[in-house]
């Protein structure tokens, strides 16, 4: 098999038109063989690696050609244009020395039978070190252009409720904020349990409203169409809930309404032949704050209502910024909202219990619903 070899021809040149590191690198060589003579248009397989710290160092990067010789022998590739799984510009040229290292084979194959290994002098790292150097930062400030103002109007500091700020943000007069408020930590929260007008304290300035509708009551069991045919009576629907954050002021009133649990309803009793005489249970009622509403569930059905067991439905017409309600309305588990996410309700994810419905089989009575409330958290 004859023998080849390559002669590096030509520096490194910089090819990549931007600002940064090189990105590409321009190489060439003239192949001869054995005998001196030019490989004239020929084309050979040309695998290049840059090796760090020496000859015998680390392969970081590794690209292979396919090149046509011209009739001058000169074979030319551009570095980091091959074909590689590496990168190229990810090579940082700081951590050098570096040392290219080029495989020929000159059949145009990868059995590369001629290779040669030289040092990256310094035109890559002065390309490098020139880049970095236009960037640089001397370290004082006044040598940088378009400079942020630095005459107080660089940055904006609003006042707010129970806040005041004075001076300009310079060094003669910085700012400075202050509390105007009565320095009296807020309460954390009140429940209301019962409807009221509420005034609203005088260092607050802005609340967040939770509201809950009162459950429907039980509905009483019976006989449809006074048949022996017992149906148990109907649960009672959930309260809605509703959630509302507002700006207020102080000796700002409120008209709150906190709506009643529904009543349980009745059992029918037996008087021969027949059953008589089972009831509904009660609507639970809305609870208000102002214009916001959580809906009251409604009360569960007699059993003599139909054929079967009809249940209550929850509260759902809410108005509120936040409002929901559950999905099973004799659960009082809220698991359905809208306006936000549920994981922003923090404070309780219950609503009010409803009443349960009555049951001759076992002989229980139905129950009345869980009333509303109303908590008022104190946000500033």
């Amino acid at each position: 098999m004859k023998n080849f070899f390559t002669v590096v021809i030509a520096a490194f040149l910089l090819v990549s038109a931007s600002a940064q590191s090189p990105q590409k690198l321009s190489y060439q060589a003239v192949v001869r063989n054995p005998a001196g003579k030019l490989i004239q248009n020929t084309q050979v397989g040309i695998r290049i690696s840059i090796l760090q710290g020496s000859v015998t160092g680390m392969v970081i990067y590794s690209e292979t050609h396919q090149a046509l010789t011209n009739i001058n022998g000169l074979v030319s590739v551009e570095i980091g244009g091959g074909t590689t799984s590496d990168n190229f510009s990810a090579i940082n040229w700081a951590l050098g020395p570096y040392f290219l290292k080029s495989e020929t084979d000159a059949s145009g194959g990868s059995n590369y039978s001629i290779s040669g290994t030289s040092e990256l002098l310094s035109v890559p790292y002065a390309l490098h070190a020139a880049s970095v150097g236009a960037n640089n930062f001397s370290g004082n400030y006044n040598d940088l252009t378009n400079k942020p103002l630095t005459d107080g109007s660089e940055t904006k500091i609003l006042s707010g409720a129970n806040i005041s700020v004075t001076g300009t943000g310079t060094i003669a007069a910085p700012y400075i904020i202050k509390s105007t408020g009565s320095g009296n930590p807020l309460p954390e929260k009140i429940t209301v349990t019962t409807s009221q007008t509420w005034t609203v304290p005088a260092s607050v300035s802005k609340i967040k409203v939770e509201l809950w509708g009162g459950a429907g009551g039980g509905g009483g069991a019976g006989a449809y169409s006074y048949s022996y045919n017992l149906n148990n009576g109907g649960d009672g629907g959930s309260g809605g809930f509703a959630q509302q954050e507002m700006n207020v002021v102080a000796n700002q009133q409120f008209a709150i309404v906190v709506g009643n649990g529904g009543s349980g309803g009745n059992n029918a009793y037996y008087s021969y032949p027949s059953y008589y005489g089972d009831t509904d249970g009660g609507d639970g009622g809305d609870t208000w704050f102002g214009p916001y509403k959580a809906a009251g569930g409604t009360g569960g059905k007699r059993g003599s209502y139909t054929w079967y067991t009809v249940h209550g439905s929850a509260g759902t017409a809410n108005i509120g910024t936040v409002t929901g309600y559950a999905t099973n309305p004799q659960s009082n588990t809220l698991d359905k909202f809208f306006g936000l996410v549920r994981s922003y309700l923090s404070d309780r994810f219950f609503t009010s219990k409803p009443g349960r419905g009555g049951s001759l089989q076992g002989y229980s009575n139905p129950t009345a619903g869980e009333g509303g409330a109303a908590v008022i958290t104190f946000l500033e």
